[in-house]
């Protein structure tokens, strides 16, 4: 199964988790796509609701099956989107279908996403008819399967960094990379896995894009399996991690 390891996998998501074998992986670090209607280069962003949530509850399982008994999922995502007329909150849903596969729950982390933060829309201005209330900020969805304590390491994370991880408010500037219409920061992803992950761990993530978290998992001393269903955005991901890599060897 060494083929997977430190690799980039062009293919479906749900396709290419049911090649994995059973607890295979120490951790999932991923931010799926949020069916908001983003432009992605060859995927649907706006899928039927009901269609979007039977599609997640297949690879959350999947997750489960490919996690190692003391391993851990990191899940991004929004906590209420939509419009005025109709909105829903799929980082609930979505949490609750992780528990529903097997996984347990540890905590919940809130990232500031700046990006988005921006109020352009109040709805019935100064008036409670119909006010819009905003909702900028993603959450982190922080669970584990069978036993949260496991082996750690120390000396890595710095006291600052720790402090800020178990506040559970995460105060990191969005990603200024643009080469992906939906990418998280890097700082971010270094973050989770200086925080919950120890070296050589294994890191997951189905849904790599332009490859965030295999370039963190690369700064940072760890194996990273990456899908991508886009080809583009797969050679993007391939690209910067090449890159990251030169750096490091640069600088030893």
């Amino acid at each position: 199964m060494n083929s997977y390891i430190n690799q980039i996998i062009v293919g479906d998501a749900l396709d290419i988790l049911k090649m994995l074998p059973n607890e295979f992986v120490d951790i999932t670090i991923t931010s799926p796509p949020y069916n908001v209607g983003i432009q992605y280069d060859n995927y649907n962003d706006k899928m039927d609701i009901n269609d979007y949530y039977h599609w997640c509850n297949q690879w959350i399982k999947e997750i489960y099956r490919v996690t190692k008994d003391k391993g851990r999922f990191i899940l991004i995502h929004c906590l209420s989107c939509g419009n005025a007329n109709k909105r829903f909150s799929p980082f609930s849903r979505l949490l609750c279908m992780s528990e529903d596969a097997g996984f347990k729950h540890h905590g919940i982390a809130i990232w500031e996403d700046k990006t988005i933060s921006k109020l352009t829309a109040w709805g019935s201005f100064l008036s409670s008819s119909a006010p819009y209330i905003n909702s900028p900020y993603e959450a982190i969805g922080i669970m584990y399967k069978n036993e949260w304590k496991r082996k750690g390491e120390t000396g890595e994370i710095t006291k600052e960094q720790f402090i800020m991880g178990c506040s559970g408010i995460w105060k990191v500037q969005p990603e200024h990379n643009r080469t992906h219409p939906a990418p998280f920061p890097v700082k971010l992803a270094k973050l989770i896995i200086t925080l919950l992950t120890n070296k050589e761990d294994i890191i997951l993530d189905p849904f790599i894009g332009s490859g965030t978290t295999a370039i963190a998992a690369c700064e940072l001393g760890r194996k990273f399996i990456g899908i991508e269903i886009s080809p583009k955005y797969a050679s993007i991901a391939k690209e910067r991690i090449t890159a990251a890599k030169s750096h490091l060897f640069k600088e030893l």
